[in-house]
């Protein structure tokens, strides 16, 4: 399959999505690389392979429930075995769709210094060491931190990773950041205003839905400069 083939197909997965959210209530945005392409090419970046999604949490847990009464027609599945839940073509599992969520920093720092540092430890108990590209040395060291990970069931880990991300949002903060996110981008803060409304973009042959603030919630991702293509050395320092 062509990289334009496996884009179409994400387009309308994504549409399936949607809609699904449209009759449910649900609010969800386009992230990181597809909203960069929303904005600045009005579609995919030409090498985008997946499709970046970001919801608040209490989206996110609508949406996963919900699932279940719209996915098996469509031929879709949630994946949500690890730090990031995938939608997936059942057809073609490689087409995924990964959702982020948006959690409220706690009023405390302390509590979210020590938040922080649970999430980004957290994720080791669920990797597979196989699976990993990493050295073999690198690969033994993940082995030995997952193995504490292998007292605990799936299920358990995932809910702990849950319950850890929401510890700020009964705070009533006006920051958010993304809880389950890539690691060098968990240290952001990210202003509720930028995100608490969507607008529609233009996005291939459709429109989608992007942050209402989604110049400065790029910014926070690429630098001022984002609208210049770039294959590397992309993210802002």
């Amino acid at each position: 399959m062509t990289k334009k083939e496996e884009q179409r197909e994400l387009l309308e997965m994504v549409k399936m999505l949607d809609d699904i959210c449209a009759k449910e209530n649900i609010s969800y945005m386009l992230h990181r690389g597809t909203l960069l392409g929303a904005v600045r090419e009005h579609g995919f970046i030409e090498w985008d392979d997946d499709m970046d999604l970001i919801m608040l949490r209490k989206d996110f847990d609508a949406f996963e429930k919900c699932c279940p009464k719209y996915f098996s027609g469509l031929g879709l599945y949630l994946e949500n075995k690890g730090k990031f839940p995938t939608v997936c073509s059942m057809e073609k599992p490689e087409l995924i769709m990964e959702i982020v969520t948006l959690d409220a920093i706690p009023s405390s720092a302390i509590k979210h210094k020590f938040q922080v540092f649970l999430l980004m430890l957290l994720p080791l108990l669920l990797i597979d060491y196989r699976l990993y590209t990493y050295s073999w040395t690198r690969k033994v060291l993940v082995f030995l931190l997952s193995l504490p990970g292998r007292l605990f069931s799936e299920k358990a880990k995932l809910e702990a990773f849950r319950r850890i991300s929401t510890w700020g949002n009964d705070d009533g903060t006006d920051e958010l950041f993304i809880s389950n996110g890539a690691a060098r981008f968990i240290n952001l803060r990210i202003q509720k205003r930028l995100v608490e409304e969507t607008v529609r973009m233009p996005f291939e042959d459709t429109e989608l839905p992007v942050p209402v603030g989604w110049d400065e919630y790029l910014r926070l991702f690429y630098g001022d400069d984002y609208m210049t293509p770039k294959r590397e050395n992309y993210y802002a320092s």
